[in-house]
């Protein structure tokens, strides 16, 4: 056996499921299956057995499901996970709670209506298996998940804003991008913005149709603003954060007394739909100066396009840093390509878009010149 090659052990009770995803997996030289297991009790036992570099874990199974297993496999003998999820309710909020826990990523399952192409399925997978494994995974405690995920209940009841058209437009506005890890910081960092936050927010988080919804409801719960998964029309407002839906790419356009949202499902860019930096053209074409562009965890380059444009139009540039993400990947491009104004921990990145929108009222041209200066790391 080739040492080099990452070893995967397929959990799934489906025996259809896990043949398919040991042949995809099989047609990469990188990646060898070296074990399959029904539940999770067959799972412990071959991560004791086998010692996995990465593990596909089913969220629902018999014995003992995906959730109970993954937290034994995090306190005992922590591996990077890739959850498998089917398209429903049920299955997106438990796939949530196994990223609280600790897993790393997820794809989706085959499904009769949101089908795709087997090639689309081995690609993901591969992709989502090589980049888990060069995730270092900490122990964690089986009886608690990250302490972002319980500050839900320390949200406060608020009057949700009117989309009234005749009310003045939003004066700035922030726009997010991130992938692998990114449920994980969103956690952190939309809770951490103020009820008063002085711009509207538009995030794309590489995530499937019906996930997003389940995101944005769950930062709902316990963050000071309203977030929620944008549709057509949606307003854009100060202290409102729209997530793009899965599968459309987001865009925002200008009307006479609004700025709305606009979901479209043309061809993926960057390999990605929705797509960063379609999004990030949009908010740039629309608002110049006025936008803060934020580049975080993710393991690809899409948004490294997106906050060049926004830069190139005087907007200021955050990059998450390396130590607080998942993968430095997205990030680690967008600051090489020389258009980040500031590299922070994610816990820095709140108090330094404040900063940046106090400040957008000075003029474009000394902030373009500001930008011609290596990026300043916090």
């Amino acid at each position: 056996m080739d040492a080099r090659r990452i070893k995967v052990l397929v959990v799934d009770d489906s025996l259809l499921s896990r043949k398919l995803v040991s042949q995809l997996l099989a047609q990469d030289p990188e990646i060898e299956w070296v074990a399959t297991a029904s539940n999770g009790r067959e799972a412990l036992e071959a991560v004791a057995r086998h010692d996995p570099d990465v593990i596909t874990l089913d969220v629902e199974m018999p014995e003992m499901d995906g959730i109970e297993a993954l937290k034994r496999i995090m306190a005992e003998t922590p591996k990077p996970v890739v959850m498998l999820s089917a398209y429903t309710e049920h299955d997106a909020e438990l796939t949530f709670q196994a990223l609280d826990f600790g897993a790393v990523d997820f794809i989706t399952k085959p499904h009769p209506v949101f089908s795709r192409q087997i090639a689309d399925i081995r690609d993901e997978i591969i992709m989502k298996v090589k980049t888990a494994s060069r995730i270092r995974v900490m122990k964690t405690d089986p009886g608690h998940p990250s302490r972002a995920c319980r500050t839900s209940v320390l949200r406060r009841e608020r009057p949700r804003p009117q989309d009234d058209r005749s009310l003045a437009k939003c004066r700035s506005v922030v726009s997010i991008g991130v992938s692998t890890g990114g449920p994980q910081c969103l956690r952190q960092l939309l809770p951490a913005i103020p009820p008063d936050f002085p711009a509207a927010i538009v995030i794309v988080q590489h995530m499937p149709i019906g996930f997003t919804k389940a995101l944005a409801d769950r930062l709902n719960g316990m963050s000071q603003i309203d977030v929620k998964e944008a549709e057509t029309g949606d307003v854009l407002r100060e202290g409102r954060a729209f997530i793009a839906r899965g599968d459309h790419h987001l865009v925002i356009r200008e009307e006479a007394f609004a700025f709305t949202t606009l979901l479209n499902r043309e061809s993926p860019v960057s390999r990605f739909r929705p797509s960063i930096d379609v999004m990030m053209e949009s908010t740039s074409r629309i608002f110049g100066p006025r936008n803060v562009g934020v580049i975080m965890t993710g393991m690809c380059d899409d948004g490294v396009r997106g906050v060049r444009e926004i830069h190139d139009r005087g907007g200021r540039v955050i990059a998450h840093d390396e130590s607080t993400s998942t993968v430095f990947g997205m990030n680690r491009a967008a600051i090489e390509s020389g258009c980040v104004d500031r590299i922070v921990p994610l816990h820095r990145i709140v108090p330094v878009l404040i900063e940046f929108l106090e400040g957008s009222g000075q003029e474009p041209a000394r902030r373009i010149r500001f930008q011609q200066q290596p990026a300043k790391l916090d």
